[in-house]
């Protein structure tokens, strides 16, 4: 199993948006560990992402069996309203 092996099953779950950050932790007993952060979109219901989550969950386990606990951090992908800033609004300060 690798970390590419969860980012695949994450992409591939209806109603994700996007994938963050996953690590896969080794415990002493040779089973895994996997944390990872994955995003929603912001109208997405909570109910919805509850159920998602659970999913998700579920499809890590068929494609891992030696996972032993799965810890999904959900977040929600707002789109930005400053992709354009006004330069004059920037601020340079020296060190001195």
């Amino acid at each position: 199993m690798t970390e590419s092996t969860i980012r695949d099953v994450l992409v591939a779950t209806a109603g994700v948006q996007s994938v963050g950050a996953i690590e896969l932790h080794e415990l002493a007993d040779g089973s895994h560990l996997v944390t990872a952060r994955v995003g929603f979109a912001p109208a997405t219901p909570t109910a919805d992402i509850v159920f998602i989550l659970e999913v998700a969950r579920a499809r890590i386990r068929e494609a891992a069996p030696d996972v032993v606990d799965i810890v999904l951090e959900p977040e929600l992908a707002a789109p930005r309203d400053d992709a354009n800033p006004p330069t004059d609004v920037f601020v340079i300060r020296g060190a001195d």
